[in-house]
């Protein structure tokens, strides 16, 4: 085996293959001298199983021998690249993108980078990917290019009537779960609730079922639910009391980075704590202090530089997660904070005004919040003195909202209400309901909301049953508007988690420190669409 030149050069691989309608990435670190004997390994797998997808080969230091490395990686001189035969894009069975990325150890050549970019503009290769970046790590020469572009939707769910959703998944808990989080591409899936633990599970290997539920597991359940949740780790949600001791805290709020490379959660105590999740799992890296009463909401930004929180205190703050100090404050609401969201950013329409300063697409500058007494507040985050856009609660509505979604478009609210309704409010038409959707009288108050991904289709999470609201056809009085999706019953939902395909969702059940019982069931559901 030859040897680096550089004895404390590390590196990094990812690993992506195609499995069925999914992709399966692995994490190492590496020394020097077990580097290339992995590579092999994994290109004789590859090569055997055939369902290569890419890698990625990242090095972290400048002093390698990097001629040595092309001949043992990739058997030749770099610089006379053919992207087609090194660049493996990942599909999904429905041709659909599942992520890409390639890369090749170079010589310092500006022709190589050259080369490479005159490659991806070719309209065929545009057409596969739809945002590539290109960066040239270091003279020693990783070139690396990446699909950083979120993954599209299916265009047949998009543009489908309904959608047939139905139970097949259990995710075994004896605890009321607060908050519920994944990935972009839903691969890894985050809960915490009451036992003070955070619990990641395998969302692939569940549908895969790998863990198949026993007769006994599935007597609680209907009959379609026979795929048993996989965790893959769990850690203790400490946090640190007035003595300077570690304390098990429930989990009240939670979400995670879209590449799981770390994630926030809510305390008890108001803190908020953000954890390792890649490399070193489950490490407290620091404690965000400000909140007075639990965390009851947290949001990372679009462009993942910041983070919005919520508490039982009223207040509603930004954290700018590059210094990890307090940005700005929100004052407004009179109540716990129940919910914030952020406006999907990719349907805003920009200001025609002349703008000098760069726009950064990826960041939503417009916020949504309710509190438990109602009221329902929009945010501009690019004016910090600016007050906040009000929607009414409608006349003999009891004061009651925890939970509110966008529509896809981003230009309606849905908020959910006590009294079995959820109040729709259209941007620019006003302050009032554009209209209300009534439940049965029966049904319990409306505590979570999510819209798929066809724009019509609002499924509305209640005590009694979770329902899928058909907007186009709230009208018609001929036809019952809403379909009861199987599997929850009787308690209370604490989120729901749709995947960006909208080909799979998530129910958890959890009062979320309020009113309202649980049946600490968390329930994962196969998405058809129909039309």
């Amino acid at each position: 085996m030859a040897a680096f030149s550089h004895t404390y050069f590390t590196s990094f691989i990812k690993l992506s293959t195609v499995t069925v309608g999914a992709v399966f990435s692995s994490f190492l670190v590496l020394n020097p001298e077990k580097q290339i004997e992995l590579y092999h390994s994994i290109q004789e797998y590859l090569q055997t199983s055939g369902s290569v997808a890419s890698i990625w080969l990242e090095m972290s230091d400048t002093a390698f021998n990097d001629d040595l490395l092309e001949k043992e990686l990739f058997g030749g001189d770099s610089d006379e690249l053919d992207m087609d035969e090194m660049m493996g894009i990942g599909l999904d069975d429905d041709n659909s993108m599942a992520g890409a990325a390639i890369s090749a150890v170079v010589s310092p050549s500006t022709d190589v980078k050259a080369k490479v970019e005159a490659k991806l503009e070719e309209p065929k290769l545009q057409a596969q990917v739809p945002k590539l970046e290109i960066e040239l790590d270091d003279p020693a020469g990783t070139l690396t290019v990446l699909d950083h572009a979120p993954r599209p939707r299916n265009m047949a769910t998009n543009s489908c009537r309904t959608y047939d959703i139905l139970p097949t998944m259990a995710f075994l808990n004896q605890y009321q779960i607060h908050a519920a989080t994944s990935v972009s591409n839903m691969r890894w899936v985050f809960t915490g609730g009451e036992d003070g633990y955070i619990k990641k599970w395998d969302f692939y290997a569940t549908v895969n079922n790998k863990q198949p539920l026993t007769l006994g597991q599935r007597h609680s359940h209907v009959d379609s639910v026979a795929k048993g949740g996989v965790m893959a780790s769990y850690w203790e949600h400490n946090d640190v009391n007035e003595s300077g001791v570690d304390v098990l805290s429930p989990v009240y709020s939670m979400d995670v980075q879209s590449e799981a490379m770390w994630l926030v959660s809510g305390m008890k105590s108001g803190s908020i704590a953000l954890w390792t999740v890649r490399h070193d799992e489950g490490r407290r890296i620091t404690l965000l202090s400000k909140h007075k009463k639990p965390v009851s909401v947290l949001r990372i930004s679009p462009d993942e530089y910041g983070v919005v929180s919520g508490a039982w205190d009223r207040a509603v703050l930004y954290w700018d997660l590059n210094t990890g100090k307090l940005a700005r404050a929100f004052a407004g609401h009179m109540s716990q904070i129940s919910s914030i969201e952020f406006q999907p950013w990719s349907t805003q329409v920009q200001a025609q005004d002349v703008d000098t300063e760069p726009v950064d697409k990826r960041a939503s500058p417009v916020l949504l919040t309710t509190s438990i007494d109602g009221q329902c507040l929009l945010w501009d985050m690019r004016a910090p003195k600016a007050l906040p856009q009000s929607f009414h609660l409608p006349k003999k509505t009891p004061p009651w909202a925890t939970s509110a979604c966008w529509s896809c478009d981003g230009r309606r609210i849905y908020v959910g209400r006590r009294n079995n309704t959820v109040d729709e409010y259209e941007l620019g038409m006003g302050s009032q309901p554009s209209r209300t959707l009534k439940l049965p009288m029966n049904s319990g108050p409306v505590t979570a909301l999510a819209m798929m991904g066809n724009n019509r289709s609002l499924v509305c999470a209640s005590t009694d049953n979770v329902r899928m609201w058909d907007l186009a056809s709230v009208e018609r009085r001929s036809s019952v508007p809403f379909q009861i999706i199987p599997g929850h019953h009787g308690g209370t939902i604490s989120t729901i988690l749709v995947d960006e395909t909208s080909r799979y969702m998530l129910t958890t059940s959890g009062n979320r420190g309020w009113d309202g019982s649980s049946n600490n069931v968390f329930l994962g559901y196969e998405v058809t669409p129909i039309g």
